[in-house]
């Protein structure tokens, strides 16, 4: 496997929708563009999930009925 992944790679790898992987991609340092497509580095796999997380618990979570 190379060393950089797609927005695409990285939500299926972690399970997570593409739409959602390209906000976190986004809001972080070291990720660079190639021909339009975010160039992930594998070594930020770590850090987007644990974004996920924190963007997952501030979201008000919905009463159960």
């Amino acid at each position: 496997m190379g060393d950089f992944l797609t927005t695409r790679q990285v939500g299926e790898i972690l399970g997570h929708p593409e739409w959602l992987i390209r906000r976190v991609v986004d809001s972080l340092d070291g990720i660079g563009r190639f021909g339009g497509k975010r160039m992930v580095p594998r070594e930020k796999l770590a850090a987007i999930l644990e974004a996920i997380r924190v963007r997952q618990a501030a979201q008000p979570q919905e009463a159960a009925t």
